[in-house]
């Protein structure tokens, strides 16, 4: 059973009874993240979460608010994207009132402690620094960049060494004020529990929050023209690569041909980019595919890392599987077989507590309801080959085509990329 309730404060309460299951989860989504912060201040919505860990009215330390939810066995943890911060819980069944009171307090009550702030600032500028030295990670961040340039989204949502270490305790504390309100939030609940014990535990934790006023839309962000060629020279063992186009919004109704085209090209092993880099060329042991998506923009994403003299042959190839799927289409079976794959892996994920309670909170903040999954496997089924075709032809243009690399790379590698990818899909 699922019931969506606004509590007498006003909140949204989304509700998921599990009564097979001996956990629940519960949720605090915030509609703002990275995306809502001006450039001076990048990393202000990754900071607040930090500090809402380390320390509350009723729990003034970070060791008092783990040992309040860990101490039982619980999970607590928390997560900052673009366009939203989430703030969670997992706990046995006869723990809900906890977990529920210390995410209210966390959320309403943070002690913003002039010392912790200053502590948290280092660890989250080593964090940043941190990214340098994985590339297999950094060279996704570069993506970004190259894509959207100076936009929101071409910005790490931690920020920059510079930003953090610039932020005040004003900045954080305005923000925070801003954007944590019952108008901008949602709490999500799944698990053996019945709403009304839900509902009444999430009004004694979150009632006293300010109703406020939702999140502004922000400017639609333009990408940057391509085809561009970003390269990061590293003395590193592989080549690390991302090939992007921008994609479609969440709310796209091309948004189901898309994951079924995500899904061939890149999706597992059994994925054109697997079977035919990994398999039969040997080029690579990570490559895959994956589409972000946001509420006016998306960017679609084939990533791998090589053996650095394998880098070009392994992006040509790449490219030509894009080109394949634009000009050829799909065959009936590996159509079907990944409508199965999609249909599958999205049953199986809501086995969880947590990944129900995450569903049902993003789906609520981003379009008001939750889409059933019912409806969603029917709109996987209805895709037909030429939904697929379509969407590839919308997406895959020589204009859009970014390049970002990271690796033991020259000038005059970068000018032969330049000119691989010049060549079009």
């Amino acid at each position: 059973m699922q019931e969506l309730i606004t509590t007498p404060e006003g909140l949204r309460v989304i509700v998921e009874e599990l009564p097979h299951t001996y956990s629940v989860s519960i949720g605090c989504f915030v509609a703002a993240g990275a995306r809502h912060e001006p450039p001076a201040h990048g990393g202000a919505a990754h900071f607040i979460e930090h500090m809402l860990f380390k320390g509350t009215a009723s729990y003034p330390t970070a060791r008092q608010i783990s040992q309040a939810v860990e101490g039982v066995g619980g999970l607590l943890n928390a997560s900052t994207a673009y366009e939203s911060t989430v703030y969670y819980a997992k706990v046995a069944t006869i723990h809900l009132d906890r977990a529920v009171e210390v995410l209210g307090d966390m959320v309403l009550r943070p002690l913003f402690d002039l010392g912790e702030l200053e502590k948290e600032r280092r660890v989250i500028i080593e964090e940043i620094r941190g990214l340098q030295d994985a590339p297999g990670d950094l060279v996704h961040e570069l993506l970004q960049q190259t894509m959207w340039a100076d936009s929101p989204l071409g910005r790490d949502i931690a920020g920059s060494v510079e930003t953090v270490g610039n932020i005040t305790y004003a900045d954080l504390t305005s923000y925070w004020q801003r954007h944590y309100n019952k108008a901008n939030m949602v709490i999500s609940v799944a698990g053996n529990i019945d709403a009304a014990t839900a509902c009444k535990a999430v009004s004694a934790a979150f009632g006293a929050m300010p109703m406020g006023a939702p999140t502004a839309p922000q400017p639609r962000p333009v990408p940057r023209p391509g085809p561009h060629v970003s390269l990061l020279a590293r003395d590193t063992e592989q080549g690390n690569f991302c090939l992007g186009l921008p994609g479609l919004s969440y709310a796209d109704p091309d948004r189901r041909p898309l994951q079924v085209l995500d899904s061939i090209l890149g999706g597992g092993m059994s994925s054109r980019l697997f079977q035919l880099l990994r398999e039969e060329h040997g080029l690579a042991y990570s490559v895959g595919s994956y589409h972000n998506d946001l509420s006016d923009a998306g960017m679609w994403v084939v990533y791998g890392s090589v053996d650095p003299e394998a880098l070009r042959d392994a992006v040509a190839l790449a490219g030509e599987i894009l080109h394949d799927l634009a000009q050829g289409g799909v065959t009936p079976d590996e159509l079907a077989m990944v409508k199965e794959q999609v249909k599958g892996g999205l049953l199986l994920s809501l086995e969880d507590t947590w990944s129900v309670a995450s569903r049902n909170g993003a789906h609520l903040l981003r379009y008001g309801h939750v889409i059933p999954v019912e409806q969603v496997v029917a709109e996987v089924e209805a895709v037909t080959a030429d939904d697929v075709q379509r969407v590839a032809h919308r997406l895959m243009r020589d204009d859009a085509l970014h390049l970002a690399v990271i690796g033991p790379y020259g000038p005059d590698d970068r000018r032969e990329l330049e000119r691989l990818i010049a060549k079009g899909l």
